[in-house]
Parts: structure tokens; sequence; C-alpha cells
């Protein structure tokens, strides 16, 4: 389902859009290895032959990063209202705020100069909305915090900086840059008693710090790098608080989370409140018309805000959208699409931002690709695009790529993503990996829809780069492919169509063509438009390539429109007649349609289980009981068949029995048509000479997974007396489960023999197959 290989923008006579990838590997071959080569494709193409649409539905979910599936990734555009996708132009009104949240002081014409003032007012009014972090015990430190009567808590980072700061007169606070540090350098200043700031310039040595100190002032080094090349020693420590006791100063040096200290004071990790928490504080001192802050956070808006996270200055941002909502100068869409805004904003940042290369903005593109996917995967492949941007931006000179550059923290950090360790699904099980994950979630597809419109120039390296992914040999590369098409699908549909999806569907290996189906279904979950029209016109083309990637999405996503979706499987069945009957690759043609009504009809099963709204499924199934009769005899039956594969996990219940066993057996109802036509459905399979052979061997299957499983054996035994209407259904079941031993040894199995006692006698004169039974309950 994924795999890639070597793909270049601009290959001779292809363009800057080669139509496919090429399959030959990009080395060179020694003699003897073409046909390895083609024999291992082969079994690459018949593997993928034999996977089970139900099991691309399954994939698809499971590698899928977790905002494409969810409604928080659907906006109009980076304008309200849907005018524009991306953030490169357009014309917004409103309090629509841009920017960083670095403070840039100009200090006059001497180039020597490395300190400036920080005026007290601007202090104090940062004083006025600040949020001291809780401590980890918070028993302890509200009671010492009693006893002290100060703001923070005893044993808060704020407290643990504030104590190095009076004795050593020097704190070191270490932390992101989004977390706030800096306005915690100045409470701390302000804290110990100063009254005077000064800002020093980062960029000076440590060695030089000691000269810039001031009599009596409180001073700041926000943003001091420190690396191995250039660590704070213990030497320097002492100089500084030497100088600093001699002065009567005191100094915060504000460095990254991953610092470089020898010796001395070392340093505390910054940790800032929760957004809720310094939300409030931000809205304690602001005009809300009258209305209170507890009223406003509880806004569904605001609490969809405040759940992704996000830097502290947006924090401060949206307070001003919150009172402005307050006072009825924002609307509720506005206060909604803030996060947004300032996942915008901060895109726009890194892509203008001329500190980032071109190597850091490759990382940051294949991160959002990979968003809750391991971290090596993220960087073996970021490397492989920026290759392909190099091409662009500087074809003479080939990309240089340092082996064992930036540490990997380092480079989380600076895409403001967090490290995590999740088990991974495998083929061989679940295997512990370290995953990175943007710490907005709104960030990864933000990003992509930006790179993708607003950056028109990337668009052959991307495309090669996404060609390349999608015919990567491992799952979770080819299904991100997909999702990223996805997404500049929703953003730019025509364009993603033709340079990307159609040139998939229309491709011999398989792969493509899965990658062009899982593309279209996660288009649709974001919103993008026309997706039902493509599937229903590729449904009935001429070529089968596109018939087959039609067919596979709508079992993809197939339940998002389930009734239009059985109409063109239904549709596609009956043109397939008109072309001419059974040619080659017919039978396989049915089972790719019948597979896909099936994980279409198991999907809408469960989504009326969970909601307990059996009509629906109960159509569903309605009318595919109603196909067992004519040309589309074979489609319903072998979609019965599929249907009864899969399970809720290795060794687990079949979907189908349990999808029977959940529906409401209360005649009239919905959920007993829906067992009335499952079980009718099942009548015809095992009498059709076709299919009753698999039909039988989906039973064998079921009573074995009953032997453990009591809900299994309760559904089979509700199930089983509905199949014996015929003497000859009751022989087919009598003798099945007869003849059921278990793994042990010749013995029969004691579920398979309490099931053989709830097979009655036949009734004299059955109902014919298909037709509703005389007990049958009415709608």
């Amino acid at each position: 389902m994924n795999a890639p290989r070597d793909h270049l923008a601009g290959v001779q006579g292809q363009g800057p859009y080669p139509d496919r990838p090429a399959t030959a590997s990009p080395t060179p071959e020694a003699p003897g290895e073409t046909g390895a080569v083609a024999e291992e494709l082969s079994e690459i193409e018949a593997e993928a032959e034999s996977e089970h649409a139900w099991d691309s539905r399954r994939d698809l979910y499971r590698h899928s990063p977790g905002i494409m599936l969810g409604h928080s990734a659907r906006i109009g555009g980076s304008l309200i209202g849907g005018d524009q996708h991306g953030v490169s132009g357009g014309h917004v009104t409103g309090d629509v705020i841009l920017g960083g949240s670095k403070v840039e002081y100009h200090l006059g014409g001497d180039p020597e100069e490395r300190s400036g003032e920080i005026p007290g007012s601007e202090v104090e009014l940062l004083a006025e909305s600040f949020i001291y972090p809780p401590a980890e015990s918070d028993e302890t430190a509200t009671a010492d915090r009693r006893e002290t009567d100060q703001p923070w808590e005893p044993g808060s980072p704020f407290a643990l900086a504030l104590a190095l700061l009076r004795k050593h007169r020097l704190a070191v606070l270490s932390g992101p840059a989004t977390t706030g540090r800096r306005a915690a350098a100045l409470m701390l200043l302000r804290a110990v008693g100063s009254r005077s700031y000064r800002a020093l310039d980062p960029a000076l040595p440590p060695g030089r710090l000691a000269g810039e100190i001031r009599e009596g002032c409180g001073h700041l080094v926000a943003d001091f790098a420190t690396s191995p090349e250039r660590p704070l020693r213990e030497h320097h420590v002492r100089a500084l608080s030497e100088r600093l006791q001699q002065a009567d100063g005191h100094l915060v040096l504000v460095v990254g989370p991953h610092p470089v200290v020898h010796g001395g004071v070392g340093h505390v990790p910054w940790k800032p409140p929760e957004p809720a928490a310094l939300l409030a504080g931000h809205l304690r001192n602001k005009n809300l018309a009258g209305r209170s802050s507890d009223e406003l956070l509880a806004l569904s808006e605001v609490r969809s805000v405040l759940a992704h996270h996000r830097p502290v200055a947006d924090t401060a941002r949206f307070a001003d959208r919150v009172a402005g909502y307050a006072r009825g100068t924002v609307s509720l869409a506005e206060l909604r699409a803030f996060g947004h805004y300032a996942a915008e904003r901060q895109v726009r940042e890194w892509f203008d931002s001329a500190d980032h290369t071109l190597h850091d903005k490759a990382f940051l593109i294949a991160l959002a690709t990979f968003d809750e996917a391991p971290y090596p995967l993220t960087a073996e492949l970021s490397d492989v695009l920026f290759g392909l941007l190099q091409r662009i931006e500087n074809p003479g000179e080939p990309a240089r790529i340092p082996v064992f550059g930036t540490s990997s923290a380092q480079r989380v950090e600076q895409a403001l993503a967090d490290r995590y360790q999740e088990p991974e699904e495998t083929e061989w099980g679940p295997v512990l990996q370290t995953k990175v994950q943007f710490r907005d979630r709104l960030t990864a597809i933000t990003l992509l829809r930006e790179v993708w419109t607003g950056h028109p120039s990337a668009r052959p390296a991307l495309v090669a780069w996404l060609r390349r992914l999608a015919d990567d040999p491992r799952p979770v590369v080819r299904t991100r492919a997909a999702a990223t098409a996805a997404v500049m699908a929703e953003a730019d549909l025509p364009s993603a169509m033709a340079l990307l999806i159609r040139s998939w569907a229309a491709d011999q290996r398989l792969r493509a063509r899965l990658a062009a189906a899982n593309a279209l279904a996660l288009a649709h979950h974001l919103g993008a438009p026309h997706v039902s029209r493509i599937l229903a016109q590729w449904c009935t083309a001429g070529d089968h390539r596109l018939r087959w990637t039609a067919v596979r999405s709508y079992a993809l996503v197939g339940d998002a429109f389930p009734k239009d979706a059985l109409t063109a499987l239904i549709d596609a069945v009956r043109g397939m007649e008109t072309r001419g009957g059974p040619a080659r690759g017919w039978a396989e043609e049915l089972n790719d349609l019948a597979q896909s009504a099936a994980a279409l009809l198991l999907a809408a099963g469960q989504e009326a289980a969970e909601g307990d709204g059996w009509d629906a499924a109960a159509d569903l199934w309605g009318a595919l009981l109603s196909l067992t009769r004519g040309t589309t005899r074979q489609f319903a039956l072998r979609a019965v068949v599929h249907a009864g594969g899969p399970t809720d996990g290795p060794a687990g219940r079949p979907l189908l029995l349990d999808l029977f066993g959940r529906a409401d057996p209360k005649p009239g109802t919905d959920g007993a048509v829906l067992r009335h036509s499952i079980a009718a459905l099942w009548r015809s399979v095992l009498n059709d000479a076709m299919c009753s052979v698999s039909g039988l061997n989906t039973l064998r299957q079921w009573v074995r997974a009953a032997e453990n499983d009591p809900g299994a054996e309760t559904a089979l035994a509700e199930l089983v007396p509905l199949l014996a209407v015929s003497v000859e259904d009751h022989r087919r079941l009598a003798y099945l489960l007869d003849n059921m031993s278990g793994d042990g040894g010749p013995a029969p199995l004691a579920v398979a023999l309490r099931l053989r006692a709830l097979v009655s006698a036949p009734r004299a004169e059955p109902p014919p197959l298909g037709a509703p039974a005389a007990a049958a309950p009415s709608r």
C-alpha cells in the first residue's frame, strides 16, 4: 500500500511533473538483476492485489494523522467565508494581529552599545496579567503560600529560580521560546527588588557579560545561545555573580530548553501555567462589558482554541479577541477562527524567516506530512525533499546534508513540536517508537496548504517527492503521501488532481491507485468539493484502472454518503454487463465491487451501532437483499461473504456477527428488520452453488470465534435457527456443526454442540429465498 522510489524533478522528456514515477531503481543494476527486480515487483503487486478492501480502510485510519478525520481540519480558507486558501495574500477586516513576539531595541548609532533600557512601565504592565505557574505538589504549595503570602507557590519554577537569583544574584531560566520565559525573567527581576531594567545583547560572549553590568539594575539576556562550542562555564558564572554583588544588581539569562551550562548555579526549566489560567489572567484587567471571565472561558469556541498547545504570546492575543467578543466587537466566528489565524501566522513566520535554511524548511514540510509519525522517518524523508528543493533553488550546487548536524531535540524544538513515545502498529504487532507532533494540531494542515498554494515554485519538488513516497514499501509512508495530496486537493482541487491524484489513479501499479483512493477519501473528510462526483464518473469509466480506484475509494469513504455509494457500485455492476459480459478480469472486478460494498455496509453498521440508530443500516442491508435476483445476484452474495471475514482484531469477533447481535431484536423495530435482512442474505449465500462453500467456511470461522467469546456465541445462537428453514438448510447446518473438532484433537467443539442443539426441525414449506418470512418484523 506504500512504497517510495526515486523521482527527479524535471526528468528529461517529462517536464517538471513526470506522469508517473520510475519503477526502476535509481542506481545502476548489475547484469542479471533486472529479472530479480521484476520478480520482486511482481510479488509486491500480487501481495497488494490480495489485500481486502476492509484492510485498506483499516490501514488508512491507522496511519492517517488524527486531525485528518476530524472537523477541526475543515476551514474555508485563510479568510472567513472561504475566499482564499493560504496566507500569502488577501484582504482581512477586523482585529487580526500579525507578527512575532520579539521586542527589538534600537539604541542609537553607537555600534559598541550592547545594552538598552527596558522601561519600568512595561514591566509593571506585564505584572498586571502575569500568571505564576503552580508547584508540583499543590497541597504543600498551598499551605506554604498562606504562610509566605506571596503570589507564587513554593516549589514552583518561579520560586526555584527566585531562590537562585537571591542567593547568587544570577539565575539561568531555560525553556522553549514560546513559553513566556522572557516575561518570567522580568518578573523575577521585579520580585527580587529591581526597579530599573536593562536588556543585554545575547550575542555577547559569556566572558563579556560582566563588563556590561550597571549599578543597581536588573539585567536580562533573552535568547542567550549556548552550545558545546560556546558553553556557559563555571568561571563565567562566578565572575558574573561577583560583579553583580559589587554593583548591587541582578541578572537572568534566558536560554533554550537544552542549555550547555558547566557547574555553577545550573538552570531552572520554565513551565508556563495551563492555557485557561493564562487566558483568565489576561482577562482580569480588560473591559469585559460586565461579563465574567468564567462565563467567557466556558464558551465552546474558547475551549476549542485552548485545547491546542500554542505560544503564550498567542494566548495574550486571544485574550484581546475574547474581550472584544464580550464587548460585542468580535463575532463568535472570528473567535472560533483564531486558532487557524495563529497557525497561519506561525507558518508565515517560518517561511519568511531568513534564519530558517532550505534544509530547515524541508524538515518543516516533512514534519507536517509525518505529524504524529516516528521521528526517524521524518528526518530521513525530509533530506530527500531537501535534495529536490535544492535542484530548483540552486540547480548548479549539489545538496549538502549535514550527517551529524543539528540535534534532533533542537530541530524538534525549532519546529515548535514535541517528542513522545507511542506504540506504532506494524504487520508484526505494535513497536514502541519515538514520534513527533506539532504542539498546535492545526499547524500541519495549515503548513501544507500554504506551501502548496502560497509557494508554487516548490510544486515540482513536492510532486516528485510525493510520487516517491507513494511507492515506498512502508504503509505509513504511502498513507501520509496520500494524506498530503488530500490537503492539497482541499486547497486547490484542479492542480492536485492534474499533478498527482489523476496520474496515480491511471497508473498500472496497484500501490499508486491505492494512493489515489486514499487521497480522495481523506480529501472528502477534509471538505474538498466534488469528490463524490469524481468517484461516480470513474466508477463506470472505460479505463479499468480508474474504475478500480473509484471502487476502492467507496470502501474507504462510502459510509459518508452510503446510499449514493451503493447506487454507484450497483451501476458499475450493471455496467459490466453492457461492456459485453464476462471477459478477462471480470471475476476480479466483480470481487472488487463486492469487497467495497461489504466495507461500506460494515462501516455503516458500525456507525449505526455506535449511535443506536438502525434505520440507515436497515435500509442498506435491505437494498442488498433486493439485489439477490437477476444480474446483481452474484455481486450481492459475494458482498455478504466478504462482509463476514473482517474482525475487530486478531482472533476477534467477526464484525458482521457483532452487528447482528447488537441490533435491536424487538419486532417492528429497524434493528429487527436489519437482523432479518442479514439472515435472509446468509440463507441465499448458503443455497447458492457458487457461494455456498465460501459461506460455510465463514460460518466455521464464526463458530471458532465464539468458542471463547460468549457475546459471539449469543449472536450465533440467535442467527443459526433463522438459517435452518428448509430441509436442506437443516442438513447443511447440522453436518457443519457435527463435524467441527477442536484444535487439540477429534473431539467436537463444545460451542458447536451447543449450537447444534438449537437447529430445530425444518418447516414443511419454507418461504422462497430473498422473500420476507411470515413472521418477519414490520417496520
